[in-house]
């Protein structure tokens, strides 16, 4: 009978006589209505859907073990019971209630207008609760929602199921590994530092996870951004939490930041932790300055709400700093919260001082103006201890003020003035002592430093900027008497000053009504500020020509809008909900609390009614709170701060008293312990400025602001694959991928600045008295003025077999090349380029002249040493070139010119050693653009001079330039070992800088100690505005050099073609001169644009354009003028018929005939030919050989050239073929010969010695 079934069923499905859809699932297959007629088919299909090893199908119901896990997951281990966990599985409240109630209507009708109104009574408590004016069915429906929203984002990503119904991928298993590591590093302990119940719970939450194998079809990798992602979400679950346990937080955020082109606003949360007040950062939000207001704050609420899971109802303040044009769009955004949320109140925050918080939200382009060179100022003196001292000292002597006053605390100089409520006046009080000071690094610092002082002198003596500071100072005298609320701390004085607070409103309101009054008086101070510190500069703008007197003007546009903001954001910082709120502050001890009369209708906890579990009692308990500090200890010091009231016994038996505490404690503007809300502030700050990544930034700042989480991380995880092995590969992957990111906290440390360095970080060091400094920066010794002879690499015996082929070449050139320190004392390298009888370019190191600062004797010094040392004639030198630069460079181009005046055929040429470009950059008398020169140099051979480094680099280009790769290949193509003869070095920096920086971050946290000293260095130089303009500037200028660079680095036909169009180069760079000012622009916009791609810090946009007129004259100008002065002098006419002598190479000539070559041979060399009468004959039958079409193979350069078989039959052209093969410029050949001793690997030397050489 079964198989007879069987057979019926099998024939049914294939002819598709039941179904032409055939169904999928068992499910699906037992609702079909044929299965009446096959009971035992239905039977089996019964069996096997109870078998556990059958998949789960979707059946249409919630599956249970899905219930089971979100149990789990959501519910704390000490919470569990089996009783709630049976009811959270097994029943839906929502149908099962309703059906209740429908079932109770059936039997008892009357129960329905009791069901009702306990259900309106319920609705508005929750209403009340929630802050939230709207009906109960909207709330019905939304609660889920909001319930369920931190669970959206991982139900959506964990959507796959395996077969036995757990989520197909790791994400939730990982996601609750990274809130283990996140609570265990808010704890700052370690596993082993639980107790042993809570070692036993932490063990089953991991065990509660279940991993999957990656060759499962249903398990996707996990990528670096979705491990990054489910971490950052694991920390902020952890947070909400901790606010879930607070119960009450407060909002915070920041001054928008840019990255990478895009703005975003870093968000705080302050929620009490325990029994003290925490501050965590929660993430930074997109923040678009541009974007239509209400659009903006929606979209900044619904990131808060919705993706961040923030619990808006519990929140009991805001604090929003009011800077920038986005200002509208956040204050409508806490506007829209405190409607909703009414007890949200809005506060400043303690972190600033509350001049200047209020000062941020003045829509007057001055006083922002005035903010921001404020902000450079204090930057400026705080980048340099040495500075702060300086500046430090100037504020005593003026202010009267002891010394142990501003050392009370370790803050910076930016931090301890913002925080100071005087903090415009002292500015306007020590303006002339800072002007003193920036005038000293002015004139004492050279470079950036010394640039950066004078645009800020220029930008503090300008009037607009007096003008604006004195009316600010006297605009905020009032709120001077708030400075104990953000400052002190002391509960007392806070209550005290809050009295004060609609006072001080009040005297703001007579200051605008008797403006005309007030400012007159202003405006006078600020005029004899301006005659005292900057006499000469007495000057109003051009818009104050429009009105009666600049006093009007300034009362119109700055006095009259000043105060109104100022009295609208004090009312709105200061509302009566903010006042009630910092009245709780009345139930600390050390404020005497009173009892509370129950006729009085001002009680401290009146606006907390509804956050108070049982209102009723809470008078009665804060009576008998009152009762206990006035008689029980009366003799004992009470607790004086909010921390140390929660942690005494007797806030435990006091709950009502406990929850105002801690609910008064969130608000920002309530000062915590230990500068708390500042420290983590200036964290956040040190950590965006410091922070290098490949990723994104703001996430690498999320997570480094928690590290204590990354810390345990790999704790958490060993101890999960210790209890699950099959977490092994999972895990392992995501260790990996974490370690790849380079989240080290350690690298972004800010490192202080040395007291003895008053230059900038990265900056080249200067010179001191005694010192002479090469603009290559490796050359930095003092200079001994005592007997120095020169000596050498060689002994007599060695001398005489170099000597000998010196003879037999006759003809000789000199090159001076880079100065060297030897023993303390500074040694120019004097090496000379021959022919030797093998016809082999050969060059040869035979001295080391001491270093003199008189170009004569110097001169002499060298003359000496190849005349009457070597015994060369000098007569017979037809060529020099000089490789030094800076100082010492200017030096040896004076002792070229001695030598070229007593020798006029020893004529100075550029050398094939370095390219055109690379010499033009490094001998540059813009000292910022030749020490750049040297520095890219340096790390670009540093990066690719080791084979593991270069592929480093490598594979950053390629991540930098992912999604253009081949622009990432062409770059990559570009790396080079030999970068003293690159064209386009500059141009290569501009275009990988990105990546050469996050390489070098990774590298100063590899390898050997000296290999991560090296990178750092290199990491903390480019890391500098100064380099990275002058790197720009350096490679525009260069770009019109470039071919004239690479042909001379070529063959005798692409030297004679440069020669040609050289004219053509010098009127480029006389109309890019002429031109100046809007090529600078670009350059300078294009420098402002990489150096904020690279998040290198630079002053505000109000100081740059000053700060661009400095680099126009010191940087862009000083490079064009030395392209062109260097030009003119490398190819002087006589150097230029030298170039054009060329053609005599049969190639060359084949390609660029003239007629004038036999004159110019015989003008340039007539003493050196051997037979000048036959000249013109052997030129005519050298042309007919080479020009003639049977000739052949024409060589095509000149040491091929004097190669040829019957090359000894033109004796002249033979001498002149090797007069052109020992000049400077001549290209060295493969056979090319360097001295019996590298000059190059003696310079390499750690240190080098006299002892080494021999006396000549």
């Amino acid at each position: 009978m079964l198989s007879h079934k069987l057979c019926c069923w099998r024939v049914t499905w294939k002819t598709k006589v039941a179904s032409v859809t055939i169904p999928g699932s068992i499910f699906h297959t037992l609702r079909l209505p044929l299965m009446q007629y096959f009971g035992n088919i239905n039977a089996l299909l019964r069996i096997m859907s109870v078998l556990p090893s059958t998949a789960l199908e979707d059946c249409g119901v919630v599956m249970r073990h899905k219930k089971f896990q979100e149990y789990l997951r959501n519910t704390n281990p000490k919470d569990r019971s089996p009783c709630l966990a049976m009811l959270q599985v097994g029943t839906d409240f929502r149908r099962d209630l309703d059906r209740m109630v429908t079932q109770c209507l059936k039997v008892t009708p009357q129960a329905l207008e009791g069901i009702c109104l306990d259900k309106e009574s319920k609705s508005l408590i929750r209403n009340s609760d929630n802050n939230m004016e709207v009906d109960c069915v909207k709330e019905e429906d939304e609660e889920p929602k909001v319930q369920q929203a931190p669970d959206k984002n991982e139900d959506q990503d964990m959507k796959p199921a395996d077969e036995n119904g757990h989520a197909g991928d790791n994400r939730q298993s990982l996601v609750r590994v990274f809130r283990l590591a996140a609570q265990l590093g808010k704890k700052n302990c370690s596993l082993s530092d639980l107790s042993e119940e809570e070692q036993e719970l932490f063990i089953q939450e991991l065990s509660m996870c279940h991993w999957f194998r990656r060759e499962s079809k249903c398990t996707p990798s996990i990528s670096e951004a979705e491990t990054v992602k489910l971490l950052t979400e694991g920390i902020r679950d952890v947070i909400l939490k901790e606010i879930q346990e607070s119960p009450f937080f407060s909002l915070i955020t920041d001054k928008p930041v840019k990255i990478a082109e895009k703005t975003h606003l870093p968000v705080f949360v302050r929620y009490v932790g325990e029994s003290a007040p925490k501050v965590e950062l929660m993430g930074f939000l997109p923040f678009d300055e541009n974007c239509h207001v209400d659009t903006q704050a929606s979209k900044l609420a619904k990131i808060l709400t919705e993706d961040w899971g923030l619990p808006m109802s519990h929140c009991r303040g805001q604090a929003f700093m009011h800077l920038g044009s986005g200002y509208q769009s956040l204050k409508k955004m806490s506007l829209d919260f405190l409607k909703s949320y009414p007890l949200s109140v809005v506060t400043p925050s303690e972190s600033c001082g509350l001049a200047h918080w209020l000062a941020g939200s003045v829509p007057c382009p001055s006083v922002a103006k005035m903010l921001d060179i404020t902000e450079d100022l204090l930057l400026f003196f705080d980048e340099s201890p040495c500075l702060e001292g300086q500046l430090a000292q100037a504020v005593d002597v003026l202010l009267n003020m002891p010394r142990e006053a501003l050392e009370e605390i370790p803050e910076t100089c930016y931090s301890r003035w913002k925080k100071r409520e005087d903090f415009f006046d002292i500015l306007a009080d020590t303006l002339e002592g800072i002007l003193s000071c920036l005038d000293t690094v002015s004139s004492n610092a050279t470079g950036a430093k010394s640039m950066h002082a004078q645009v800020l002198s220029t930008a503090l003596r300008n009037m607009d900027f007096i003008v604006t500071l004195v009316i600010l100072k006297n605009a905020c005298a009032p709120l001077r008497n708030c400075s104990t609320v953000f400052r002190c701390g002391n509960p007392a004085d806070i209550l005290c000053e809050v009295e004060k607070i609609p006072s001080i409103i009040e005297t703001l309101n007579k200051m605008l009504e008797n403006v005309s009054t007030v400012h007159s008086t202003w405006f006078e101070q600020a005029f004899q500020l301006a005659t005292k510190v900057a006499p000469e500069q007495v000057c109003f703008s051009e818009e104050s020509n429009s009105y009666e007197s600049p006093e009007i003007y300034y009362r119109e546009n700055l006095s009259i809008p000043l105060l109104r903001s100022l009295i609208d954001e004090m009312k709105y910082s200061f509302s009566d909900s903010h006042l009630k709120a910092l009245s709780v502050l009345s139930l600390l001890p050390s404020c005497s609390p009173q009892p509370s009369l129950s006729e009085s209708t001002d009680k401290p906890f009146s606006l907390y009614l509804t956050d108070l579990p049982e209102p009723e009692a809470a008078e009665q308990e804060i009576n008998a709170w009152a009762a206990i500090w006035r008689e029980k200890y009366q003799d004992v010091a009470p607790p004086t701060s909010i921390a140390e009231t929660l942690v005494h016994p007797e806030s435990k038996s006091h709950p009502a008293v406990t929850l105002l505490l801690r609910l008064v404690a969130v608000l920002p503007s309530v000062s915590i312990e230990c500068d708390l809300m500042k420290t983590t502030l200036n964290s956040m700050r040190d950590l965006l400025r410091n922070t290098v990544c490949k990723g994104n930034r703001t996430v690498h700042v999320m997570l480094l602001s928690h590290y204590t989480t990354l810390q345990r991380l790999p704790e958490v995880i060993g101890k999960c694959i210790e209890v699950d092995p099959e977490s092994s590969p999972c895990l392992s992957q995501v260790m990996e991928t974490l370690q790849s990111l380079k989240l080290d906290r350690g690298s972004v440390e800010v490192k202080p600045v040395a007291a003895t360095e008053p230059h900038a970080p990265g900056a080249a060091e200067k010179p001191v008295d005694g010192q002479v400094k090469s603009a290559d920066t490796e050359v930095i010794l003092e200079v001994v003025q005592g007997l120095r002879t020169a000596v050498s690499f060689y002994e007599t015996q060695l001398r005489e077999q170099i000597l000998k082929d010196l003879w037999d070449s006759q003809f000789f050139t000199v090159i001076t090349e880079q100065a060297v320190e030897i023993d303390g004392e500074l040694y120019v390298p004097l090496c000379i380029r021959y022919l030797n009888k093998e016809d082999i370019q050969c060059e040869e190191t035979l001295a080391f002249i001491p270093f003199r600062e008189d170009p004569v004797v110097l001169a002499d010094a060298i003359e000496t040493a190849l005349s009457e040392k070597w015994g060369l004639n000098m007569e017979y030198c037809r060529g020099q070139a000089l490789l030094s630069v800076g100082e010492v460079g200017a030096q040896m181009r004076a002792v070229s010119l001695a030598i070229a005046k007593k020798y006029p055929q020893a004529v100075r040429t550029v050398s094939s050693a370095w390219s055109l470009n690379v010499w033009l950059a490094k001998s540059s008398p813009a000292e910022e653009a030749a020490d750049g020169a040297v520095l890219i140099g340096k790390i670009l051979h540093w990066l690719t001079e080791d084979a593991e480094r270069q592929n480093k680099l490598e594979d950053m280009i390629i991540h930098v330039f992912q999604h253009n790769e081949g622009k990432g290949n062409e770059l990559r193509d570009k790396l080079i070992k030999n970068w003293e003869k690159s064209h386009d070095m500059h141009e290569v920096m501009v275009e990988i800088l990105e990546a050469v920086l996050l390489c070098l971050n990774e590298l100063k946290g590899e390898g050997s100690s000296s290999d991560k000293q090296q990178a750092l260095q290199f990491f903390d130089a480019i890391r500098n505005f100064e380099f990275i303009l002058s790197t720009v500037v350096q490679k525009n200028v260069l770009s019109i050099t470039k071919k004239l660079s690479q042909s001379l680095q070529g063959k005798p036909l692409d030297v004679l073609l440069a020669v040609n169009y050289l004219p053509d180069l010098k009127a480029s760079l006389s109309k890019l001169k002429s031109d100046i000012d809007t090529h600078h622009k670009a350059w300078f916009e294009e420098a402002v644009a990489l150096a904020s791609k690279l998040h290198v810090t630079m002053l505000h946009s109000v100081l740059l354009e000053p700060l661009s007129e400095f680099y126009k004259e010191s940087v862009s100008m000083k490079v064009v003028e030395h392209s062109i002065s260097e030009i003119d002098d490398l190819f002087t006419e006589k150097v230029m018929d030298t170039l054009r002598c060329l053609e005599i190479v049969p190639y060359a000539m084949s390609k660029v005939e003239t007629s004038i070559l036999s004159g110019l041979v015989f003008r340039l060399y007539k003493e050196d030919l051997p037979d000048q009468a036959s000249l013109h004959t052997e030129m005519k039958l050298w042309k007919e050989k080479w020009l003639d079409p049977l000739a052949g193979y024409l060589p095509t350069t000149v040491l091929d050239t004097l190669k040829t078989s019957q090359i000894r039959s033109f004796s002249n052209i033979e001498t002149l073929l090797r007069l052109q093969v020992i000049l400077p410029f001549s290209r060295r050949e493969s056979n090319f010969r360097q001295g019996k001793r590298s000059l190059q690997e003696f310079i390499q030397q750690e240190k080098r010695s006299l002892t080494e050489l021999h006396p000549l």
